[in-house]
């Protein structure tokens, strides 16, 4: 069998699983705000397997938030895993990647994974997989941890000026960020502003639970963007339900696979699954409540289910096929020389 090593990296973490065991490494995670990427990442990686035990390694898998999309970082990359850990295979992709072949178990469908940011991707009966939305912190990750951290900080700051209502949200950020003093100017000039602000999502989940209007209307609105995603994806994605899920019984039994989730979902009336994962959308979460909700109201070819696998999941799962398959042109596949 082959062995695979698979890395599912995000900012807030990295994590690495062999597939000789269950065991899961968690190092700290990298965004593309800290000089050389590709070399943190590598260095990341390789971390994470020796605190494994540097199991030998013939396949390594890599869903990551900054995966490279230039050709040479992407080499560099590959070429760093392979000479730290024997591989003589790498495959690089983006975390949707990944996260998709978890959520869906190699199936057709959405997946939609809400952490520090958003990963989307589409796949639809037959035709090529598209990426929906993401584009990192500055310009999208619309309802991910980071957006929602971000908008109750800039409403505690707007609040302070006068320019904002008051907010419990004021009290919490004091709490999280000793103080709200110079809170701006601080957090621009802390190492790691994105995982720092992220963790403060929470804190408005909290106020908007306890029914604070500001972070309950931070919430909703994190709730529409990921409809929209959601929605963005299901067009894409959009089949007759009959011959999508014949089709993805066919793709997952070939792949050694269940479908039963992916077809009651589906439930053969012209639904498109849509698979919902990541902390944020924990079954039972405020924002996971909201966001099916919404759903059921404004995206109504939707069909929501809970992610079957996590992206290390789906990261194992594609290392442990003899190719990329469906994801092929989402995946860069690095080899050595034999």
């Amino acid at each position: 069998m082959t062995r695979v090593l698979a890395v599912d990296g995000g900012q807030s973490a990295i994590r690495v699983r062999h597939s000789a065991g269950s065991t899961e490494i968690a190092v700290e995670g990298v965004s593309r705000q800290e000089g050389d990427t590709v070399g943190a990442v590598s260095d990341a990686v390789l971390e994470g397997w020796r605190r494994l035990g540097g199991p030998p390694v013939d396949r390594a898998v890599l869903g990551l938030t900054t995966a490279p999309t230039d050709a040479a970082a992407a080499d560099r990359l590959c070429r760093a895993v392979a000479a730290g850990t024997g591989a003589a295979e790498v495959w690089l992709a983006d975390d949707a990647v990944t996260t998709h072949a978890g959520a869906l178990a190699l199936g057709w469908g959405v997946s939609i994974t809400a952490g520090t940011g958003v990963a989307c991707l589409a796949l639809p009966r037959a035709g090529e997989p598209r990426v929906i939305g993401g584009h990192g912190f500055l310009l999208g990750d619309e309802g991910g941890a980071f957006w929602i951290g971000r908008e109750g900080v800039r409403a505690v700051l707007r609040a302070a000026d006068g320019r904002g209502p008051d907010t419990a949200l004021t009290e919490a950020a004091a709490a999280r960020f000793d103080g709200v003093a110079d809170l701006g100017e601080r957090l621009h000039s802390i190492e790691r502003p994105v995982n720092a602000i992220a963790h403060f999502a929470p804190d408005v989940f909290a106020a908007a639970a306890q029914g604070d209007a500001v972070a309950a209307a931070i919430v909703a609105e994190a709730a529409r963007e990921l409809a929209l995603l959601a929605a963005a994806g299901v067009a894409a994605a959009g089949v007759a339900a009959a011959a999508g899920v014949a089709a993805a019984a066919g793709v997952a039994a070939a792949r050694g696979r269940g479908t039963d989730r992916v077809a009651a979902a589906a439930g053969g009336s012209g639904l498109v699954p849509v698979a919902l994962g990541g902390r944020l959308l924990a079954p039972g979460s405020g924002l996971r409540t909201r966001l099916d909700r919404t759903l059921r109201s404004d995206v109504p070819a939707a069909a929501p289910m809970d992610a079957q696998g996590t992206p290390l999941d789906g990261a194992m799962a594609m290392g442990l096929a003899p190719d990329p398959g469906r994801y092929a042109t989402l995946v860069t596949t690095w080899k050595g020389a034999p």
